[in-house]
């Protein structure tokens, strides 16, 4: 064990750091007297920033033929980087380190205290994906929101034509724009002016009009004089935000306009409902539609999927109810992966795919702020007018785009993820390190509800570090799957400034693994986005000012496992990716709301953008073109010297894992085997329990680790295609 010392000793000081491909295990260090692999972690607990995780290391001393096994326990604080969907550990502390078979506690220390020293120059960076599914069921942080969130169903409206469902919240509040020369509906992301005793309303390139409000709306050729100038605005600011022409199909396409003063959302085919059999269930799903749209034969219920809630119904017309995720019929939960609906299994409790979306929600994006440089400012629309919080003593400010708190007789600004801090209302704001004492009982009943996931993690003279988990953008848990929204309707302020607030229904948000929500527009709607004009499109209906979901593009985005456009019977890809993160000129995939921000550093990078095509083409043996792709990730060419050089895509013991004794355990063709001394043995095979719990981690390994893989292989490309954009800079609208 002396001996053995000191090889690692030259080792971890001749070479001191990891390969950066987070999917790729194990890690080693080579060095000219051996080579010590640390294998892919299990994570115990996280909670926060901070994680505790276990896994199995071998040190192979140049010239022999076995390494020898051990078990390291560490906790550290994670830096992520969401958008990437990494994380790397800082501030590594060492808790213990246990060799297979070693009594000598002396040596153990002082490898102990040497790799304390040496790992932080590391570069352990995970991958969430992985990090999400090692996690053991009794070290999940969790924070199921069921007591708190509502289900009332919006109104749920099905047409089977073309269709498209215009939003404004309440009776419409018209005001004149001195800039146009019209008046302008306010409280609505589209753009609809009034002209005399007539309505007009701008969407994908058309005009249409009405004389009241609710319809019936016309498809009209020709417009007034007085439009022109708001006219030339719109194309003016879509030729600058690259919005894609609609094609001629869909140029000839006038579908009807819905409109509804209250939340809604719109469900439809192209003509009467189709529908197909999902293999091995009694389910249906309607086949000509980009909702998520079910026929139980076994109960003869429909049953839609609108931001992550389930609603049923005997009939498509309603009404509808609402049924719980872990209350489906159980053949909601055998939709085979790689399936054409296997996209909702993320919807379904119990599911793995269910749990992945659990756990991702409680992640949070960090940053590290400089309590120098870091600032806010705050404008209201006349002087600030605060609303008691029930329940608690914080109240809130009504009257501005920002979220602002007063408690204590201190006065509180969320803004993009950090809590800043002023004596006064106005300010000037300085970064806080402390949060309102009450602020986790603010109910999801207000509007600022969302600032509950926004944390402050650690303070130093020169920086705070926080982080948000996707709370902050309005993802929930909820009964063992992820929703969108509080699900409660919250009023906008009016003045001469409109100034919407978050909304659950109403744009079909759907859910993807990998990117989160997106924005879905309706089946002949492709191209009516919001224009020039429609403020609260800019931030106030997600939140945060610099966060908006992604468009959703028809005919649909990959499912769970797939990557995207994977072929699949009668399914042709779009032009497009289904995808797009932007904010103003700027096209981007990325929504770390922390970038670009003046005094906050992240570990987020640029994504670059790669082709769509998956690096790993899918298996067409056998004649289907439905398996999965590998999951092993493609072999990466190695780089300068023996030193640098990546590891392996296939490792030698890609199965070593460890018990919470620190037990190693391989996979081998012959089962599973514990390292004893210098030799593997045999799990015994009436030890099922253990052969069991081997199994499940394993197999959650694997699910990780396709994940992981199929992300890194098929980033979609930014699209060239985007909805406009519009309104004052922090959502408020004149």
């Amino acid at each position: 064990m002396r001996n053995l010392f000191l090889v690692v000793l030259l080792v971890i000081l001749s070479h001191s750091s990891f390969s950066q491909a987070p999917q790729q295990w194990p890690k080693q260090i080579s060095g000219p007297n051996a080579t010590i692999k640390i294998y892919q972690p299990q994570i115990e607990y996280y909670q926060g920033d901070t994680i505790k995780t276990r896994g199995a290391f071998s040190v192979l001393v140049n010239g022999t033929s076995d390494p020898v096994f051990g078990a390291l326990w560490i906790t550290a604080m994670l830096q992520t980087d969401r958008n990437n969907r990494t994380a790397t550990l800082i501030r590594i502390k060492v808790n213990e380190i246990k060799f297979a078979g070693d009594s000598n506690q002396s040596n153990v220390d002082k490898l102990k205290s040497l790799i304390e020293k040496e790992i932080p120059k590391w570069d352990m960076v995970l991958s969430l994906d992985q990090m999400e599914a090692s996690i053991e069921a009794d070290g999940r942080s969790t924070n199921d929101e069921s007591q708190s969130l509502s289900t009332t169903p919006p109104k749920i409206i099905y047409s089977s034509k073309p269709a498209t469902l215009v939003l404004i919240e309440g009776d419409p509040k018209l005001k004149e724009n001195q800039e146009m020369g019209v008046e302008l509906v306010l409280n609505t992301p589209f753009t609809i002016a009034k002209v005399k005793d007539l309505y007009y309303l701008y969407g994908s390139g058309k005009w249409y009009t009405s004389q009241a409000i609710a319809g019936p709306w016309k498809f009209v050729k020709s417009i007034p004089k007085v439009l022109d100038k708001l006219n030339n605005a719109i194309k003016e600011n879509e030729t600058k935000q690259n919005v894609k022409v609609a094609s001629d199909s869909e140029a000839n396409i006038i579908p009807e306009i819905i409109v509804s003063t209250e939340p809604a959302e719109l469900i439809q085919s192209n003509g009467e409902p189709d529908f197909a059999a999902i293999k091995g269930t009694t389910l249906l799903y309607m086949t000509n539609t980009n909702n998520d749209i079910f026929m139980n034969t076994g109960d003869q219920q429909y049953y839609v999927l609108l931001s992550g809630r389930w609603y049923t119904s005997a009939s498509l017309k309603g009404p509808w109810s609402y049924r719980a995720s872990d209350k489906l019929p159980a053949d909601f939960a055998k939709i085979p992966e790689n399936s054409p609906k296997d996209d909702v299994l993320a919807s379904v409790a119990g599911t793995d795919q269910a749990q992945d979306a659990v756990m991702d929600a409680q992640i949070p994006q960090t940053a590290k702020v400089d309590r120098a440089t870091s600032t806010t400012k705050v404008e209201y629309n006349g002087d600030p007018q605060f609303k008691a919080i029930d329940g608690t003593n914080i109240q809130y400010a009504i009257n501005t785009s920002s979220t602002v708190l007063l408690s204590g007789g201190k006065y509180y600004c969320v803004d993009n993820g950090i809590w800043y801090e002023s004596t006064s209302a106005k300010g000037p704001w300085t970064v806080s390190t402390t949060r309102p004492a009450e602020v986790n009982k603010i109910p999801a009943a207000v509007p600022v509800y969302n600032v509950k996931y926004v944390y402050i993690y650690e303070t130093t003279p020169q920086y705070v570090y926080v982080g948000y988990t996707p709370g902050y953008m309005g993802t929930y848990v909820y009964g063992g799957t992820v929703i969108y929204g509080t699900g409660y309707y919250y009023n906008p302020w009016y003045g001469p400034y409109y100034y919407p607030r978050p909304v659950t229904y109403g744009f079909s948000m759907r859910y993807n693994p990998y990117y989160g929500w997106s924005v879905g527009f309706h089946y002949s709607a492709g191209w009516f986005h919001f224009s020039y004009y429609g403020g609260g499109y800019h931030g106030g209906y997600w939140g945060p000012p610099m966060y908006r979901p992604p468009y959703y593009h028809r005919p649909g985005y990959p499912p769970y496992y797939r990557p995207p456009y994977y072929p699949r019977p009668g399914y042709r890809p779009p032009v497009a990716t289904p995808y797009y993160r932007g904010g103003n000129n700027n096209v981007t995939i990325n929504n770390n709301i922390y970038r670009n921000n003046k005094g906050v550093s992240t570990s987020d990078r640029v994504r670059p953008m790669p082709s769509t095509q998956p690096a790993t083409r899918p298996t067409t043996g056998g004649g289907s073109n439905n398996k999965l792709p590998s999951t092993q990730p493609v072999t990466r060419p190695s780089t300068g010297s023996p030193s640098n050089r990546l590891p392996s895509t296939q490792p030698v013991n890609p199965s070593v894992i460890t018990d919470r004794q620190g037990n190693v355990f391989q996979k081998s063709g012959n089962g599973w085997q514990e390292r004893s001394g210098n030799s593997w043995q045999n799990v015994p095979q009436n030890n099922q329990a253990e052969i069991n719990r081997l199994n499940q981690q394993q197999q959650i390994r694997d699910r990780g680790n396709m994940r992981a893989n199929n992300f890194q292989s098929s980033k979609p490309a930014a699209p060239a295609s985007r909805p406009a954009s519009g309104g004052a800079a922090r959502g408020g609208r004149r």
